[in-house]
Parts: structure tokens; C-alpha cells; sequence
């Protein structure tokens, strides 16, 4: 794991960064080094916000069914 990635951030600053770096690679030529490097990056920035998307509806999905009875049946269907 990258050492930036040590220190934890929130789920706007990893989305944000992933936007940087498709835009880096729609609008500026980079080299094919570069572009794997930052293909590479997204994929695990892809990787870190699909998580943190799953706990909060982990999250918003017990809380539902804590506060309203609600079934996480009812949710998903």
C-alpha cells in the first residue's frame, strides 16, 4: 500500500483524486509509463471508494432496520 494511502481519507478526497486522474488522461498527453501508473492509481482508487460506498450502505441499511423495522429484504428488492 502506498504510504499516502496510509493515512486515511475521506471518500470525497479519494473520488476527487480519481476525477484528476481521468482528466489527466482525457485532455494531457502522457506517456505510456505515466498512463499505467495512473491507471494503475485509479483502479485502486476505484477500489477504496467501492468499499467505503458498501460500509455506508452497510451502515444506512442497520440503521433503517433498527429505527424503522424495516427488512434489508425490503431494500435490495
Amino acid at each position: 500500500m502506498e504510504k499516502e494511502d496510509m493515512k486515511e481519507k475521506g471518500f470525497e478526497e479519494y473520488l476527487s483524486e480519481l476525477e484528476e486522474i481521468n482528466n489527466r488522461l482525457e485532455r494531457e498527453k502522457v506517456s505510456l509509463e505515466e498512463t499505467v501508473e495512473l491507471y494503475e492509481r485509479g483502479m485502486k482508487l476505484v477500489e477504496i471508494c467501492t468499499k467505503k460506498l458498501n460500509e455506508a450502505s452497510g451502515e444506512i441499511k442497520q440503521i433503517l432496520q433498527r429505527e424503522n423495522g424495516i427488512a434489508i429484504e425490503d431494500l435490495e428488492g
